[in-house]
Order: C-alpha cells, then structure tokens, then sequence
C-alpha cells in the first residue's frame, strides 16, 4: 500500500529518543514514528489506556493495573457483555476503567478478539509443545 509522504520537523531530543527505539526494536524509524503516532491517537481517543512492552510485544492495558484490555474483555465476553456481572468479577476496576476498556473494545473489537483467541489457545498442552520443559508435569 503507497502512503502519501509528509515532511515533519521533529525536535532533536524527540528524534533522538525515536532513533533509539527503532535501533533496539530493529525497526525502521518510520515504522517507530507511525506506531507511535497510532498509540497515542488511540490513547486519546480512550482515555484510560496506556501501551506497554511485554513478553508478546506491545500490548493495551488499563491504566492504574496490571491487566491487559483483552484480560477485562475476556472476562466481559464470559459474562454474557453484562457489565454489572463484570463489575462483580473485576471488583477491583473503577467503573472509568471499564468504560475505558469498553470503548476500547468498541472501536478496535477485532484486535481484541484476537488477543482473547490468542491466549485461550495457550492450553497447558499447547505450552508444553512450544516450549518444552517451561510446562511441569504433573
């Protein structure tokens, strides 16, 4: 896909700092720039998300917890997208930060739902065939 090119003049500590992330992540500096761009318009429009570095790569999770979107919309999902039920089950969460994985969900329902296949996947055999030896036997 051709996307139309833009010139912009980046601060130099800015364009430092993005150097230095596309060198550790191997990746272009415009690769770096537009997923950069991507997450903060995403966090703007879903106040109450944040994007962190884990295991897997990039991942949205709610801010002010540990959990990930996916994790709160998994559970939504269980909870036949009965919001009191997931209060209940997530007593933990503010009734924003619910809102905030909800919108998200809202406007980005297929990358969410492949995260919530993704990690049921993660059987205990499953593991155990990918990675030998991080699985216990019983």
């Amino acid at each position: 896909m051709t996307t139309p090119t833009k010139t912009l003049r980046l601060r130099p500590r800015l364009q430092s700092e993005i150097d230095r992330i596309a060198r550790r992540s191997r990746r272009s500096f415009s690769q770096v720039t537009q997923d950069l761009l991507e997450e903060a318009l995403r966090m703007r429009a879903c106040p109450g998300i944040y994007f962190a570095d884990e295991a897997a790569g990039r991942e949205v999770k709610v801010a002010g917890t540990g959990l990930g979107v996916w994790e709160v919309i998994r559970d939504y999902l269980a909870a036949g997208r009965d919001e009191r039920a997931l209060r209940k089950a997530l007593p933990q969460l503010s009734a924003a930060q619910i809102r905030a994985c909800l919108l998200y969900y809202a406007k980005y329902p297929q990358e969410i739902d492949a995260e919530v296949r993704e990690n049921a996947a993660l059987t205990r055999d499953a593991l155990r065939r990918r990675s030998p030896g991080l699985v216990r036997s019983a």
